[in-house]
């Protein structure tokens, strides 16, 4: 459960899937050893199987929970309402651990000093479909800003 920050909205998903299977499958075991035993004394397959089950349903909370947490956070919100690169750089603080973002902060920022120019670093977009007067009135090149949060 600790690793749930660091996936990806993909891979947060993937695993709930594979969770949710797993709990309508120990689910469904639990049934079948409860008509088994009907009204006998519980027994030890039946104990492990709801165990089981019951640190399933925790773990899946704790996706939902980790899925209401990104859905919810305002930092990310107020990026994405900025640029795609802010919205970009905040998910990526977010997701990697702290180390790791730092690293990777410091050498963009490096390879943007080191670059030579005098001009902010650019991001050249993809090509939008359809005419090419439309794509004349849109930008061709963004400027690219990096601030780390103070």
């Amino acid at each position: 459960m600790a690793d749930l920050p660091q996936m990806s909205d993909g891979q947060l998903e993937t695993v709930g899937k594979e969770a949710h299977e797993v709990f309508e499958s120990l689910q469904r075991r639990i049934t079948e050893l409860e008509l088994q035993l009907g009204q006998g004394p519980r027994d030890d397959g039946l104990i492990r199987a709801c165990t089981k089950r019951d640190v399933t349903d925790r773990f899946l909370r704790a996706v939902a929970q980790e899925q209401e947490r990104r859905r919810d956070n305002p930092h990310l919100q107020a990026a994405a309402g900025e640029s795609l690169t802010r919205t970009f750089l905040e998910v990526a603080r977010h997701r990697l651990p702290g180390a790791t973002f730092d690293s990777l902060l410091q050498e963009a920022l490096a390879a943007c000093e080191s670059s030579g120019s005098e001009q902010p670093p650019t991001l050249v977009p993809p090509m939008p479909r359809g005419s090419l007067e439309e794509s004349e009135s849109l930008p061709q090149v963004l400027p690219v800003v990096l601030t780390p949060d103070l």
